[in-house]
């Protein structure tokens, strides 16, 4: 089956304009649909900004904002909506097929009665991957008595990876800040290296998203935008066999 490679975006690459031009242009630079792309983001920057300006200052629990009002909710519902705007626009102005869709689109994210993000309902994204379309997916979800709410990016990412297990081989995807496409030591390069490695190198911004991420099974990549987009194929570090 095709890969299919579901790129976390980070709060790191969320914030630099420079890099999501980047990554539109290697886009658009690339055969179309080659290679096939989900992209995954949650609150970045923004968001905080957006909260600090109404004097909140929250803390954040594996990646989400821990919220103390409605109020707060509302704004971080409305930041995650406007950062998927910006990016499928940013993607749209290199003229690169793409679509965004929040995550409560068509009911495409849930909760499971332990609390597990869940992905259903995938047929209609998997025919526009197989259509060269890059969808880009926000982390939202609609909680029963509770309204729409912000869930980790990072377990999006597993639950996305497993519901298009069926019809792509789903490998995640997370980028370094470093120009390499990877991850390297004393000896160059390094095309697989061990979990431990997220315990220790600076150039991974969310090392707890892809260890979330390894856990759950979902075969990883650690590379940077011209890594992955700017070659016949994808190049980077994979991770070992989850833990």
């Amino acid at each position: 089956m095709q890969t299919l490679y579901v790129v976390y975006l980070d709060r790191h690459h969320l914030g630099d304009e420079l890099f999501l031009k980047s990554m539109a242009q290697h886009f658009a630079e690339g055969a179309s649909g080659e290679p096939a792309c989900l992209l995954v983001h949650g609150s970045g920057e923004k968001v905080e900004r957006t909260l600090e300006s109404k004097g909140y200052f929250p803390e954040r629990t594996d990646g989400v904002l821990d919220l103390d009002t409605e109020e707060q909710r509302r704004l971080v519902e409305r930041a995650v909506r406007e950062t998927n705007q910006e990016i499928v626009a940013t993607l749209t102005d290199e003229v690169v097929s793409t679509v965004g869709i929040q995550g409560v689109d068509r009911n495409l994210l849930g909760l499971d009665e332990d609390g597990q993000i869940t992905a259903t309902n995938v047929g209609w994204m998997a025919a526009l991957l197989k259509q060269r379309v890059v969808p880009v997916v926000s982390a939202l979800v609609e909680q029963e008595d509770a309204g729409t709410r912000e869930v980790w990016g990072a377990d999006v990412v597993v639950a996305l990876a497993q519901a298009l297990s069926s019809s792509f081989d789903p490998v995640a995807c997370g980028f370094t800040t470093s120009d390499q496409p990877g991850l390297r030591d004393a000896t160059g390069m390094k095309d697989e290296v061990g979990a431990d490695v997220l315990d220790t190198a600076d150039e991974i911004p969310e090392p707890d998203a892809l260890r979330r991420i390894h856990r759950a099974g979902v075969p990883l990549l650690i590379t940077n935008v011209q890594g992955l987009l700017g070659g016949e194929e994808p190049q980077g570090t994979r991770l070992q066999g989850a833990d």
